[in-house]
Formats: structure tokens, sequence, C-alpha cells
């Protein structure tokens, strides 16, 4: 029943095949049925124009979804956007470089700033109250803290 169906649709079944894939794709996204869907959807158009014998047409399918499946990822890979990542879920990570103010004093390399509604611990050099520091990196909660004469 499918393959007579596939056989009175002829060419038109490629692109049905297209659309189908492509809803698929946005159905479950992961980029990887967008490259078949647009290997059958080429297929239909070249199938439309030029009468091409089914194994052909499935040969090219085959070309197209492997050529468009390592051209896509090859093309996302180098455009995707590294610093997006950088310190996701690590709170510490993504304030290194900052510089604060000692909100306690570090006595016995021990203290406090406050960053907005957060007070964090630090640890560094002993410094009074209301120095200027910089954060210099982050191991979970706790972070490492030096003396600078920058401003924010």
């Amino acid at each position: 029943m499918i393959l007579d169906l596939v056989r009175q649709l002829g060419a038109w079944s490629w692109l049905i095949a297209a659309v189908a894939l492509l809803a698929l794709e946005i159905a479950a996204p992961g980029a990887f049925f967008l490259w078949f869907g647009i290997a059958a959807a080429i297929v239909g158009v070249v199938a439309l124009t030029v009468a091409l014998p089914w194994q052909a047409q499935l040969t090219l399918f085959g070309v197209l979804a492997l050529v468009a499946v390592f051209v896509g990822r090859r093309y996302f890979s180098r455009n995707r956007n590294e610093t997006v990542s950088i310190g996701l879920n690590e709170r510490g990570r993504r304030l290194i470089g900052t510089i604060v103010v000692l909100s306690e004093p570090v006595v016995d390399g021990r203290g406090r700033v406050r960053i907005d509604d957060t007070t964090w611990r630090v640890v560094g050099p002993d410094m009074p109250v209301g120095t200027r520091v910089r954060i210099v990196n982050a191991d979970g909660s706790v972070l490492s803290v030096k003396r600078t004469e920058e401003t924010y």
C-alpha cells in the first residue's frame, strides 16, 4: 500500500518526506533530521525536473544526506559561540577579573565580599575592610582575591 502510494506520487513523495523530516526536526531538535530533510527536498526538486529511476534517486539522497551532514556539522561547530558556555552554572567563575570592595576584613587569609545581593567568602592576603580587590580565581563558592589599585 505504501509503495503504491509512493509510485503514484512519484517525485512528490520526496518533497512530502522532506516536510515530514523537517517537522520531525522541529519536534526533536538537534540538527539531525534537518540535513536529511534538506537532502530529500533537493532530490524531490531534481526528480520533478529530470526523470530519474528510483535507484538513482535513492543514491542521490544518500550522497546529499552525507554531504549535508558533514557540511552542516562543520559549519555549526566552527560558528558555535563558545563564550556562552564559559562559567555556565559556575557563578564564581564568571566573577573572575571583577574588582570588588571587601565587606569584611581578610584575617588569617579569610574574609568576605558583597557582590550584588550575595556575600562571598574570599581567600587572600590579610587586608582591611574597604580594600579594592580583584577576583583571580574561584573554587566553588570561595573566591581568591588580590589587592588592586584599579577602580571599578
